[in-house]
This record gives structure tokens, C-alpha cells and sequence, in this order.
């Protein structure tokens, strides 16, 4: 009976705090009437294929990815170097869109490079020569590769031409 008694008399000091609350000291606290108040963008995320453009302005190295549409969206992030070192490349990069300005890639796969289609992945030794283990984890073969690309060993790397033995390779940078 006590215990009813004590928790009778917690809810009623419950309701008489929130009935102390008004209407006025509510509004002070969200600001002015009929001022928006201002709001963080909301976080979003995405994905964007396009073509790799770096540029200077000034001293500032600027990385943008220019869409199919011609939009243009200012690379932002720790992949930000990455991305410059394929520039002009085709890439599909994963991300949100809260940097101010631009769009903040978490992840990329270089998809094309001086115009054909292009491996994107760690470069091993096979049995045959060399391979590019992707990022779903399947080693392909890269018929025409050559020891000089050795000393990649381990590097994330872009291979295009493979299918046509005129192989054009480079190394993918900051990652």
C-alpha cells in the first residue's frame, strides 16, 4: 500500500511539471515565429558514374566527377588523391552527399581508361604471369603484362587493353 501510494504521488508531480510547461517557453526555445531555423543537409548517400577531371585553382588540386548528364560533382575525402591519380578515367564511386561542397566518395571502382573497358584491383603473380585480383575477389588473368610491372606487386592498379594484348596499366594512388 505504501509502494501505490509513493508511485500515486511520483505521476501526479509528473503531471503537474509537464502542465507547467507553456506554449510560450516551447516557442522561445524553437526561436522566433515565422523563422525557419537552420538545418544540417540531410546525410544522403549515393552513387555517381562519370569521367575523373583534376584541375588546379590556384594552388588547390580540385577532382570532380563529371556525369553522363554533364553534371559535375567536387570529389571531397581521403580518396579525393586516389581518385586524381586516374584522371580522365571512367569511374563508379560510392559516397554521400555531405561535404560543402561536393560529394565525399567512401569507395570507387575504375571502370574504363583512355577509352576501353578497364580492370580495377591488387596485382598478383600467377602461375602464367600476372593477374588483378578485383574486388569481389576473382583473380583474372592479364595476358601481357610484363615483369616490369613486378615491382607493383600488391598495389592497387588499373589494367585496360588486356583483351586486345595492347595492355596500358598505372598504379591508383592514396589508397
Amino acid at each position: 500500500m505504501k509502494f501505490s501510494r509513493i508511485l500515486g504521488f511520483g505521476a501526479v508531480v509528473l503531471v503537474a511539471a509537464c502542465a507547467g510547461c507553456s506554449d510560450e517557453q516551447d516557442a522561445a526555445l524553437a526561436g522566433p515565429i515565422g523563422q525557419k531555423l537552420s538545418t544540417a543537409p540531410a546525410f544522403s548517400t549515393g552513387k555517381i558514374s562519370g569521367q575523373v577531371s583534376v584541375r588546379f585553382a590556384g594552388d588547390e588540386q580540385v577532382v570532380e566527377l563529371l556525369d553522363e548528364h554533364g553534371s559535375v560533382y567536387r570529389i571531397a575525402g581521403r580518396l579525393t588523391s586516389a581518385l586524381a591519380s586516374v584522371g580522365d578515367g571512367d569511374v563508379v564511386a560510392w559516397g554521400t552527399f555531405d561535404a560543402d561542397p561536393g560529394f565525399v566518395v567512401h569507395r570507387f571502382q575504375v571502370t574504363g581508361m583512355q577509352g576501353r573497358p578497364a580492370l580495377d584491383g591488387v596485382l598478383e603473380m600467377t602461375t602464367a604471369g600476372f593477374g588483378v585480383r578485383l574486388t569481389d575477389g576473382l583473380l583474372r588473368e592479364v595476358p601481357g603484362l610484363t615483369v616490369r610491372c613486378a615491382k607493383y606487386l600488391g598495389s592497387r592498379v588499373w589494367v585496360a587493353g588486356w583483351e586486345d594484348f595492347e595492355v596500358a596499366f598505372g598504379l591508383i594512388g592514396g589508397v
